[in-house]
C-alpha cells in the first residue's frame, strides 16, 4: 500500500472511525516506546486492540508506524524554520532549542525512533544498498540548510555543504543520546552544548575561508 493509498483509505468511507482507529494505533505505539520498545506492527496492533491486518491497513511497514510517531511528537521542519532572525549563529542556536525542546520533553519515545532506525539498518544489512528502505529522512539536514541559508554566496558550495553536514551532526536525537549518556549532562547544558558545537563549526569555517591559505582544502 502506498503512501496515496493510504490517504485514500482515510479519505473514504467512516472516516471518523478510521481516525479514531488510526490514533489508537499511534497511541499505543507511543506507549510501548515509552516503556523502552521497538514493536512491531502486530505488537501495536496488539496493544492498540486491533487485528494486525488492520493496523497493516493503516501502517504497511515499521518505517511508516513510526515516522508518523515522529511527526507526532516532533516539531515539523517548517515549524523549527519559521521567523528565524538573520543572524547565522542565532538561526542554528534557535533551531537546535526548538527541536531539543521537543526531544527532551519525550525522550524515551526519540530513543524508541533511534533505535527503530537502527534495526531497519541491521535488518537490511544484507540488501543491496540502492535497495535499501532509507532509515532516516532528510529533516535534520534540511533544518541546518535553514538555518544556514545566509551563507550561500558567502562560502563556496563545497565548503557550505560541508559545514552543513558537519553542523548537522551536532544536534538531533543522535546528539540527545551522546550529551546524555557519554557526557552525562542535564537536558539544558546538553541543548546549550549542542548549539555551542553548531555555532563553533560556523565561526571556525568562516575563519578557514578567510584565512590566507583558504584555498587549499
Amino acid at each position: 500500500m502506498t503512501v496515496s493509498r493510504q490517504e485514500e483509505f482515510l479519505a473514504t468511507g467512516r472516516r471518523n472511525q478510521k481516525q479514531r482507529t488510526r490514533e489508537a494505533i499511534l497511541d499505543a505505539a507511543t506507549r510501548l516506546a515509552r516503556a523502552g520498545q521497538t514493536p512491531s506492527i502486530a505488537d501495536v496492533a496488539k496493544a492498540a486492540r486491533v487485528s494486525t491486518a488492520t493496523a497493516y491497513r493503516y501502517f504497511p511497514n515499521p518505517e511508516s508506524l513510526w515516522a508518523d510517531v515522529a511527526i507526532r511528537h516532533g516539531p515539523q521542519i517548517h515549524e523549527i524554520v519559521t521567523d528565524l532572525p538573520p543572524e547565522v549563529e542565532q538561526r542554528i542556536d534557535v533551531v537546535i532549542r526548538r527541536m531539543a525542546e521537543s526531544q527532551f520533553a519525550d525522550e524515551a519515545v526519540w530513543r524508541a525512533l533511534l533505535r527503530a532506525s537502527l534495526d531497519r539498518w541491521l535488518q537490511q544489512v544484507d540488501v543491496a544498498e540502492d535497495e535499501r528502505v532509507p532509515v532516516r529522512g532528510p529533516s535534520r539536514l534540511e533544518g541546518t540548510r535553514a538555518a544556514l541559508a545566509p551563507l550561500e554566496g558567502v562560502l563556496p558550495p563545497e565548503r557550505l555543504d560541508r559545514l552543513t553536514m558537519a553542523v548537522t551532526l551536532v544536534w538531533g536525537a543522535d546528539a540527545l543520546v551522546v550529551t546524555r549518556d557519554t557526557c552525562g549532562l542535564a537536558p539544558d547544558d546538553a541543548t546549550d552544548l549542542m548549539s555551542w558545537a553548531a555555532r563553533s563549526l560556523i565561526r571556525a569555517a568562516l575563519a578557514e575561508a578567510d584565512a590566507p591559505s583558504a584555498g587549499q582544502a
